[in-house]
């Protein structure tokens, strides 16, 4: 298991991007909504568009009789958005065939001027979205006032938050979560919201936590590392997600390349390396953002990928 204190000097070498990251995974309860108070007397009931171009009714279509998670987005973010878009993919498939069924996720663009439904089909194409996942845009107005209602109250596109509001629209239980939260925690806040699960397991909304057991760790902090910044768009030997898979990445690109890159993609890109470019076009949903990563950070990263690696090759 990680030692706490190696634990502690890992999260403190990143930028303040990162840092937020870590501030959201840190809050293992979330922060429950007053019941009876979220009904259709609150909530707005405004048109929205999906990316299908199919226009749906924000509480009759979407909320109403309905277990919800509903974030906000924009498309041409680079920063935080495309991985928290991310990390509701690995929700979408933590819950399997829930979604859909008995719990929907919607991703409401905060930019519709600019977000029209072709925009967000290509957004949605990109993450994998499967039925039950929708993607939202509509006018202006309309999405100002869901947003307001549903508690997204930045000032602007770069200080929004990166937070999810998770409901029952049948009961009225409504807590605020972290997408960045454990995915296998963040799928029983889900299930959570079913009274009838709930019941069965003795749960009450807010403690959905309480017999999980930690996720285990190898003694490296690149571990660390990639649970929390990296496996939100890549996995190890299990296929490309939102960006490519990582299993071998270590000799199939030069070293030196993979420290300026995961240093600075950003910079790359705006350089035109053609790697950089070329991973842009492979996969633009999903724009690598600047982490803030530190040479040493790089460096702990690069042994836990080729750690796990050499494990997944071994007979």
């Amino acid at each position: 298991m990680l030692h706490a204190s190696r634990f502690t000097s890992q999260v403190s070498r990143f930028t303040i991007c990162a840092l937020l990251l870590w501030v959201f995974c840190a809050a293992l309860t979330a922060s429950p909504a007053s019941a009876g108070t979220w009904g259709a007397s609150y909530i707005p009931n405004v048109p929205l568009v999906t990316q299908d171009g199919q226009t749906v009714r924000l509480y009759d279509d979407l909320i109403k009789n309905k277990i919800v998670l509903i974030n906000f987005i924009y498309a041409s973010c680079k920063e935080v958005c495309p991985l928290v878009t991310a990390r509701m993919a690995q929700l979408q498939k933590a819950l399997g065939d829930h979604v859909g069924r008995d719990i929907f996720l919607y991703s409401i663009t905060l930019d519709p001027e600019h977000d029209t439904p072709a925009v967000l089909k290509q957004h949605a194409k990109a993450f994998h979205a499967g039925p039950g996942w929708l993607f939202l845009t509509g006018k202006p107005e309309d999405v100002a006032t869901a947003r307001y209602k549903l508690g997204e109250r930045g000032k602007g596109l770069s200080d929004h938050r990166n937070d999810a509001m998770a409901g029952n629209g049948a009961t009225d239980d409504w807590e605020r979560t972290s997408l960045f939260e454990d995915t296998g925690k963040l799928a029983l806040v889900m299930l959570n919201m079913d009274p009838a699960f709930r019941a069965k397991k003795g749960n009450v909304p807010g403690s959905a936590y309480a017999d999980m057991s930690p996720v285990p760790y190898v003694n490296q902090p690149g571990q660390a590392l990639f649970v929390k910044t990296c496996a939100s768009c890549h996995s190890i030997g299990q296929g490309d997600l939102g960006g490519p898979d990582l299993q071998g990445v270590t000799s199939r690109r030069d070293r030196a390349w993979l420290s300026q890159f995961l240093q600075a993609p950003n910079v790359m890109r705006a350089k035109k390396d053609p790697i950089a470019v070329a991973l842009s076009a492979k996969f633009p949903g999903v724009v690598m953002p600047n982490l803030g990563l530190s040479e040493t950070d790089v460096g702990d990263l690069l042994a836990y990928l080729d750690n796990r690696t050499a494990r997944l090759r071994m007979p």
